[in-house]
């Protein structure tokens, strides 16, 4: 029995509803109508690999050269291998490498065989580059510009394989050695100095640091004239600072704190009485006690006939140096205190034989053992010479002091003293070093200070000896019996401080290291 073909193909052909494909609708279908078409078979993606830029040959001479420490250097180049024109680099051992999941195309366009193969480089690229690097923050500016020559590698040398047998190869640049501690050594040696136009050629032409100059001074307060008034008007506020007198007095007194490393012993002489040659003693040597408060300044009576410098200083002492010299138990200050006198600054004194019934003759033996005794207990010691310059007691004092001042007046006598006494130590070789480390003080005991006569004599007989000055007249100083600091006048005050700083220059220079 025949079937109806149209009613066959509606009925009998039709499909189980959840075996028939998806239906597709009729806004989908390219042609309603036409004939049936195959569909495609379906095919999976192929993964795209991602575009490869070739590098120039002389890529790596554009870039700087950076030797890192978390990335190792690309190893050398064997000899047996060769690069291909157009070829990457490549990628040093350890380095990142990408790989492509599906097989290798071959490309077979060319000549030979391209092994198109994609890998991360060994070095970062230029603007993403490691922590610390050069290249940190350096953005692509654009590509690489390709420059002719063959590809060069400073970083680890050249290989010997490289060079060309007929030229030599020509050296590299500079490269600064690998720091270990640095993430990044650089390549670039570091400038040299120019030191042409400095100092570092000669140090000892070079300008010394002075505190002055970078640190402003503070000012000490005043403390005499109108300086001082307006320092106290002000209610301490207005500080003008010292002016120039109280600056030099200032210095004066440093001077005469210097240390003393050892023993000083200062001598005071002439070949004529009456020029003022005890008070001298006495007046330098009281401004010696006054600023000289940690350690005791002593003036001894050298005069062989009955001398007046204990007398002048400590009318009160009794002890003289016949009963210094008899005390053979003296072994610490205090027991030498005994025997000297002092007055109020402070000075003391060693006076003379007093005694007329009872006589000591002063040898040059007994001197020198008082001399021995002293330098145990006193730093800072005045000799008052007598004015016979010829007893063989001066022969003593002056093998022993470090210093002289040679006393005069101002006047023709005085002076012609003073200059007759330079004489005669100039005469004697033993004697002529220390009239260098001398001072001639004139004392106005007449009253009759003549600039004119000063400048006279400094340029006589000043020129043998190491300085000049004068002590002016005073009214205390020719009638009072005792030294009164006190009562003094505050030029004649000034005038002693002048002379004790003059002498005080040599305490560190003078014969004390020797003994």
């Amino acid at each position: 029995m025949s079937m109806d073909p149209e009613f066959a193909a509606r009925y009998l052909n039709e499909q189980d509803p959840d075996e028939s494909p998806p239906v597709r609708g009729l806004d989908r279908e390219a042609d309603i109508g036409a004939e049936p078409q195959v569909p495609e078979v379906p095919s999976l993606p192929e993964p795209e690999a991602p575009p490869y830029q070739a590098m120039p040959d002389n890529w790596a001479e554009t870039t700087q050269v950076v030797a890192s420490p978390l990335v190792p250097p690309p190893p050398a180049t064997r000899p047996d291998e060769q690069r291909r024109p157009g070829a990457p680099s490549r990628p040093a051992e350890g380095a990142g490498e990408y790989r492509e999941p599906a097989p290798r195309h071959r490309d077979t366009t060319g000549d030979y065989t391209a092994d198109r193969r994609h890998q991360a480089p060994a070095r970062p690229p230029h603007g993403f580059a490691d922590a610390g690097s050069t290249d940190a923050g350096q953005a692509l500016s654009g590509p690489f510009v390709d420059l002719s020559g063959p590809f060069v590698d400073y970083s680890r040398g050249p290989a010997a394989a490289h060079r060309p047998p007929s030229q030599p190869f020509p050296a590299g640049p500079s490269q600064a050695p690998f720091a270990a501690n640095n993430g990044v050594a650089r390549s670039e040696s570091a400038p040299l100095w120019d030191a042409s136009g400095s100092s570092f050629a000669d140090a000892s032409n070079a300008p010394a640091l002075r505190a002055e100059d970078v640190v402003s001074a503070h000012k000490l307060p005043p403390e005499m004239g109108w300086r001082k008034a307006v320092y106290l008007g002000s209610a301490k506020t207005i500080n003008l600072g010292a002016g120039p007198a109280e600056q030099q007095l200032r210095e004066q007194i440093d001077l005469i704190k210097t240390n003393i490393p050892g023993n000083y012993l200062i001598g005071v002489v002439s070949i004529r009485g009456g020029v003022g040659k005890t008070r001298t003693t006495a007046g330098v040597g009281t401004a010696y006690a006054i600023h000289r408060k940690n350690e005791p300044v002593l003036a001894i009576d050298a005069n062989p006939t009955y001398g007046a410098l204990g007398r002048l200083i400590d009318p009160t002492a009794t002890a003289s140096i016949r009963e210094f010299l008899a005390d053979n138990n003296l072994h610490s200050y205090p027991m030498a205190r005994h025997y000297t006198g002092k007055n109020k600054p402070g000075l003391e004194v060693l006076g003379a034989n007093q005694n007329v019934a009872n006589p000591f003759d002063l040898s040059p033996e007994a001197f020198g053992a008082v001399l021995r005794r002293v330098r145990r207990f006193y730093q800072l010691a005045l000799v008052d010479c007598g004015p016979e310059i010829e007893h063989p007691v001066m022969q003593t004092v002056l093998s022993q002091v470090d210093s002289l001042i040679i006393v005069g007046t101002m006047n023709f006598d005085g002076a012609a003293a003073a200059e007759t006494t330079i004489k005669w130590l100039a005469a004697r070789s033993e004697y002529q070093a220390l009239l260098r480390r001398s001072a001639l003080v004139l004392n106005d005991v007449y009253n009759c200070a003549d600039k004119d006569f000063m400048a006279k004599v400094r340029e006589t007989i000043g020129q043998r000896v190491g300085g000049v000055t004068s002590i002016p007249w005073d009214k205390h100083l020719r009638d009072s019996p005792q030294l009164d600091w006190d009562a003094l006048r505050r030029d004649t005050q000034y005038a002693y401080l002048g002379v004790a700083a003059w002498m005080a220059q040599g305490f560190r220079s003078g014969r004390t290291a020797l003994r």
